[in-house]
C-alpha cells in the first residue's frame, strides 16, 4: 500500500484504481435497487389506475390523445374535440381509454 503513494506510481495506476471503485459503486447501486426498491412504486394499469379526468394533446376525427394520470393515452370519443379540452373517462379498453366532454 506504501508503494500506491510513492512518487514513482504511475498515473495508470491511479486510472485502474478509479476505474475499478465506479465500476463497484455502479454494482452497488444496481444490487441495492434490485433489492430494496423494487416494491416503492408498483405499475398502475387499468382500473388500478383510478383516473377521471384528462386533458386533450391532440384530436383528428374520433380519435385522439389525452394526457391521464400523467402519462400519454391514446382514446376514441364520438365529440369532436381539440387540444386543451378537459374530458372524463368513460371507459377503458385494453390500452384505449373512451372519453367524453366533460
Amino acid at each position: 500500500m506504501a508503494d500506491l503513494f510513492s512518487p514513482e506510481t504511475s498515473p495508470l495506476t491511479w486510472g485502474f484504481l478509479m476505474l475499478l471503485l465506479g465500476a463497484g459503486g455502479v454494482a452497488f447501486a444496481k444490487v441495492y435497487g434490485l433489492f430494496f426498491m423494487r416494491h416503492k412504486t408498483p405499475h398502475r394499469v387499468g382500473n388500478a389506475m383510478n383516473v377521471t379526468r384528462a386533458e386533450v394533446t391532440e384530436w383528428s376525427g374520433k380519435e385522439g390523445y389525452v394526457m391521464a394520470g400523467g402519462e400519454l393515452w391514446r382514446a376514441m370519443s364520438d365529440a369532436t374535440l381539440n387540444p386543451g379540452d378537459q374530458v372524463t373517462v368513460a371507459s377503458m379498453n385494453g390500452l384505449v381509454l373512451r372519453v367524453k366532454k366533460k
